[in-house]
């Protein structure tokens, strides 16, 4: 969070001059909120970029993904993700890539709530007499358009990494992080050009993020890692030291939890499908992520109408 409240003040400081270039001075009174979240995306491309580029260097020649990018066959392939549980080793460079993966998905939920929500203390007397909660919760400015679906991905995401660290399945865990880190590069890369209205950019942004994403989480994660997990995950008990009766308890949390990440994944493609007919149709570039009903598209100030929608 240190590192955040350095570099994404000076992130939205160059957003803030690209948009004074590309759209003037009267756009950048009125879009801050936007400008802000300009900073927030660079730093997520940063981060997506550089982790992804740890992954691929980290495991490419690694049995579980040797098929995938790559590296020296291998006869076990994703067999290899159970295979001698829970006698596999953990390599340094796996527990620093946990702990990076870890630290920045925490942040990036309690982030989530912190734009999401504005928090006033009332008295517990309401102005009728009534009880009333000390506490008053309201849809911020910033508040995704996504919000439900993103905040159920990060809780899902959490509960993934806890338990994948706690019973030793990182190699699982590493593979689910790197199909999300690759194909979170074009989804920050198609925001930052959405932003600058670069439409042909945008448009090429687009097209490789829906690419990249059909490849990684529509393909690689339900039909390579969660098929793995469905069907490969008993040779835990393979070599005798787990009790299948432990397996038969554990599989189905994680079976529900990666199917949950499956569903959000065709969710949010349903949103990208919707994207792209209307930069086609009309060519204008809405980000449905941000805004639920579509963004401004002149000079007028960016909204998603939630404000002073009372939570609680």
């Amino acid at each position: 969070r240190r590192l955040k409240a350095i570099l994404i003040p000076f992130f939205s400081s160059l957003g803030r001059r690209a948009g004074r270039h590309t759209h003037g001075i009267e756009w950048e009174k009125q879009n801050e909120i936007r400008i802000t979240k300009f900073g927030e995306y660079v730093f997520r491309l940063c981060f997506h970029s550089a982790i992804s580029v740890a992954g691929i260097a980290l495991f490419w020649d690694k049995p579980w993904w040797s098929t995938w990018m790559g590296g020296p066959p291998s006869a076990l392939g994703t067999k290899s993700l159970f295979y001698d549980f829970p006698h596999q080793p953990v390599e340094p460079g796996m527990i620093w890539y946990y702990l990076v993966q870890a630290a920045y998905n925490i942040e990036a939920m309690v982030c989530l709530l912190e734009l999401s929500f504005e928090v006033t203390l009332q008295h517990i007397h309401g102005r009728n007499g009534s009880w009333q909660f000390p506490i008053r919760l309201e849809w911020s400015e910033t508040v995704r358009g996504d919000f439900r679906e993103m905040f159920v991905h990060h809780v899902v995401t959490n509960l993934l990494v806890i338990g994948s660290s706690f019973f030793r399945f990182t190699r699982v865990g590493s593979m689910v992080f790197l199909v999300h880190d690759i194909s979170d590069v074009p989804v920050d890369l198609s925001k930052l050009a959405n932003f600058l209205k670069w439409k042909a950019t945008t448009a090429a942004c687009f097209t490789s993020m829906v690419l990249i994403w059909l490849v990684t989480r529509l393909y690689v994660l339900p039909f390579v890692i969660y098929k793995s997990v469905l069907f490969e995950s008993w040779l835990v008990c393979a070599n005798g030291y787990i009790p299948p009766i432990y397996h038969v308890m554990y599989k189905p949390v994680f079976v529900v939890l990666i199917g949950m990440l499956i569903l959000l994944h065709f969710i949010w493609f349903s949103m990208f499908i919707r994207m792209g007919y209307v930069l086609i149709r009309k060519g204008e570039a809405h980000d449905l992520s941000e805004h639920k009903k579509g963004e401004a598209q002149g000079s007028s100030p960016i909204t998603n109408g939630n404000h002073n929608k009372k939570v609680n």
